[in-house]
Parts: structure tokens; sequence; C-alpha cells
């Protein structure tokens, strides 16, 4: 038997393209989006498709949508192929994507963190002011030498 990892994106990955194809063709990519509205009291699958794309593009909105996008596609994933990976890992947001996938937490406590860690993040980032532009900044510092 073949092993694998299932990797899961943390946020920037997004395009709303991306999973419209696979929602109108497998049921339990339609019922994971509609169990995920109905714990965040709003349609995220209309808000993923009809926008308005600046309110998705906010924090708030599109942690949620990744969440839900990665473990739908996940779930499809051990539909159609009835196998689990050896490993589940997540980068950033992904992380908690993949507690999902392995049961350390469930489905709902992960919508109600990411949607809590969204509403954090959102309101820090509009809260800063950083070169007179509002928002916040994240950089990757790679190849520094330690001092010795």
């Amino acid at each position: 038997m073949k092993k694998f990892a299932a990797i899961f994106p943390g946020q920037g990955t997004q395009f709303t393209e991306m999973i419209s194809c696979l929602y109108i063709k497998y049921k339990i990519i339609r019922e994971t989006f509609y169990s995920a509205s109905e714990i965040l009291g709003y349609d995220l699958w209309k808000l993923i498709q009809n926008g308005p794309l600046k309110k998705l593009n906010t924090t708030y909105y599109t942690q949620p949508a990744i969440l839900v996008t990665s473990i739908a596609i996940y779930k499809l994933w051990i539909q159609k192929n009835n196998i689990l990976p050896s490993i589940v890992t997540g980068y950033s947001l992904g992380e908690y994507t993949a507690m999902v996938c392995s049961n350390l937490i469930s489905f709902i406590d992960a919508i109600r963190i990411v949607e809590f860690r969204g509403k954090l993040m959102y309101k820090i980032a509009s809260n800063l002011n950083d070169f007179k532009i509002n928002g916040y900044y994240m950089q990757t510092i790679i190849g520094l030498k330690k001092k010795k």
C-alpha cells in the first residue's frame, strides 16, 4: 500500500474558481459547505461565489473559506480513494485543517476557532498603521547568520 501525506495550505492560496466545479459535481462538497454555513450563520458558498470580493478578501471571511474548502476536498479525496494519509500537516491556517482531518478537533470547533482567529487578525490589522498604510505586514527572512 502506498503511503502519502496530506498537506494543507495557509491563507493566500485561494481563488474562487478553484472549487466551483467540485461543488457542482460532488454532494460531499456541498454538504460540507452547508454544514459550515449553519455553524457560521451565513451562506459561505454564496459569499465565495458572489462576493462582494472585498468582503471575502478580509481575514474574517477568508480564513473560514479556506478551512472549509480544504476539508471538503479532503473528504472528497477519502471518499473517492478510500485510503487515509500516513501523516497530515498544514502551514499556518492549514494546521487547523490538519487537526480536523486527523480527528484532533471537531469540524465545529475548528470553524469557531478559525472564525475567531480571523476576527482577531482583522481587528489587529485594521488598528495598525505602518508607513501610513493601514494593515499589517509579514516577512520571511532566510539566511541570517548566527552571531558568535
